[in-house]
């Protein structure tokens, strides 16, 4: 498979509500993606683009789930609570909507105030909290059950499996290996190739000839020191940079990020060897997390650089 995408948080291909949530943040569909990377990216690795393996590696369904349905979100509650709490006025106060048999009869201006109130706070906070839980709580899921060289957890086993089919099928077809990765997609990559597929004898033929890290908190990961193989050697105190992974796991490398997105972090001055740029996707910051996959230009700029990089292999090989 000689072109593999690894998709971020809060991806559900069975979840129609979480689906429409993330449409508000301009979530690009995975046929989009293929898409582009079809009429772009391909002939970039081959004279018959229409014939390159593009998949996606999926893993959303081992992301996060709530063991309670999500009652801890605040919003889903407060419809409820707004339509069947009764509101006691201040000692001293008397509640002049109870009717003449004792049971409340018009709301207070006070009530009404407090229900209104309610009902914007929910307003705000439902569309939020049917993205960002999800979105942190794939993070925090995979962090906390990724395991370790040996043991590896669902998500990462997933990936290693993904990646040594897609890089036996390019050997035997004598083509590269290119991988694209969005947000939190680019940390697990990076967890693999760092971490579980040089430690483990069956996936030590892994190797990616070009990786493109969209949106991907990388850098902030490293910085934080939450990577398998962070060394804390490596810092801006040591004045020492973490080396670029070996030529035999990685051919290229390249961060890209966007001022608007609020969730893609740098890479450059923290990692050796990574070519680390902007890409103006002229959004609006809630929707500029997505908007590179969905953007022609985007695709461009990642063949030219599939294709430079890929020359530059063939020029070192022929010396």
């Amino acid at each position: 498979m000689p072109i593999v995408y690894i998709h971020g948080v809060a991806i559900r291909d069975d979840d129609e509500a979480l689906a429409k949530a993330t449409k508000r943040f301009r979530e690009v569909p995975w046929e989009t993606i293929r898409e582009h990377l079809r009429a772009t990216v391909a002939p970039a690795i081959s004279d018959n683009p229409a014939d390159v393996p593009i998949t996606r590696i999926y893993w959303g369904d081992l992301g996060a789930r709530f063991a309670w349905g999500g009652s801890s979100l605040v919003s889903r509650n407060l419809t409820a609570e707004v339509a069947s709490t009764a509101v006691t006025p201040p000692e001293g106060e008397s509640d002049e909507s109870d009717g003449p048999d004792g049971r409340p009869a018009t709301p207070t201006l006070r009530e009404r105030g407090i229900r209104r109130m309610r009902s914007t706070v929910t307003a705000f906070r439902r569309p939020l909290e049917e993205f960002v839980p999800i979105f942190l709580g794939d993070v925090l899921t995979y962090v906390a059950w990724r395991g370790a060289a040996g043991a590896p957890g669902p998500i990462p086993q997933r990936i290693l499996d993904g990646l040594e089919t897609a890089s036996t099928l390019a050997e035997s077809r004598r083509e590269p290996l290119i991988v694209l990765t969005h947000s939190m997609g680019g940390q697990i990559l990076y967890d693999v190739l760092t971490h579980f597929a040089p430690r483990t004898p069956r996936y030590q033929g892994i190797r990616v000839d070009y990786w493109c890290a969209t949106g991907s908190q990388v850098g902030f990961f490293e910085e934080l020191k939450l990577f398998l193989e962070s060394d804390p050697a490596y810092s801006a105190a040591s004045g020492r940079r973490v080396p670029p992974m070996p030529g035999e796991r990685l051919g290229g490398w390249w961060n890209v990020w966007d001022h608007a997105d609020l969730l893609s972090f740098r890479a450059g001055g923290i990692f050796e060897g990574v070519d680390d740029a902007a890409f103006f996707a002229a959004g609006a910051l809630p929707t500029d997390h997505f908007k590179y996959l969905g953007s022609a230009e985007f695709y461009r700029m990642f063949a030219t650089r599939v294709r430079a990089s890929l020359e530059s292999r063939c020029d070192n090989d022929n010396t």
